[in-house]
């Protein structure tokens, strides 16, 4: 699993993960985190404009991404 780190005050989920080019647009990750999910601080969640704040941690396609 590859480890980053992310420093923002706030971000929305989908916003994270285009922002860290994991999908290439928001779209599409609104699609994929509505329909295949995402862990947030181990728990699922299929919410895109889940709000993200420091100490949050996200996986996503075998990637961690800490908010710091």
């Amino acid at each position: 699993m590859e480890n980053l780190e992310f420093e923002a005050e706030m971000i929305t989920l989908k916003d994270l993960l285009k922002t860290n080019q994991l999908v290439p647009s928001g779209g599409v990750a609104k699609l994929i985190i509505k329909e295949e999910g995402v862990l947030l601080n181990d728990d699922p969640c299929y919410i895109p404009g889940k709000k993200l704040y420091k100490g949050d941690r996200v996986i996503f396609d075998d990637i961690s991404i800490t908010i710091i």
